[in-house]
């Protein structure tokens, strides 16, 4: 049975739009401009391709790049303006994904929590501030939300 079977529909959306909101929480903590939203959600798509090319990558993660693949993952997260309110409703599409995975899949709860801890920081790499040549540096509001991220996600941090 595929891990998206034990989903409705509806819940298989909110569920494979979790790694795309880790990068819109980072998105929207670095209020990077156009062309960093851009390499931030390209980080994040990146991060789901990088997972579901591993030989023993997450079977959830898998079915979520082969949604990507056929272009099935279509959903408007609205405005990403950096503000609290908008940080609050991303955290809390994020919340509900991970109930969902808890309730529906608990045998892949803790490795998913752990994999989107990873995309969490491979977006805010992605957006590192200084120049390409440099070391880059994450900035302190992108180290801000990783932390709010590890506590959401129950990973150590």
């Amino acid at each position: 049975m595929a891990v998206r079977d034990a989903f409705s529909t509806e819940e298989w959306r909110t569920v494979s739009a979790a790694p795309f909101l880790v990068g819109l929480y980072l998105v929207g903590a670095s209020q990077c401009g156009p062309m960093g939203i851009v390499t931030e959600m390209l980080a994040a798509e990146k991060a789901v391709t990088l997972e579901a090319s591993q030989p023993d990558g997450l079977p959830i993660v898998q079915e979520i790049e082969a949604d990507l693949v056929a272009e099935v993952l279509t959903r408007d997260f609205g405005l990403i303006d950096g503000s609290d309110e908008t940080q609050a409703r991303v955290l809390g599409e994020l919340t509900l994904a991970l109930a969902l995975v808890k309730t529906h899949s608990p045998g892949l709860d803790s490795a998913f929590r752990a994999w989107l801890f990873r995309v969490a920081e491979h977006v805010a790499r992605a957006s590192a501030e200084g120049s390409p040549g440099d070391r880059r540096v994450i900035g302190d509001h992108e180290l801000d939300a990783l932390h709010t991220l590890a506590g959401l996600l129950g990973v150590p941090r």
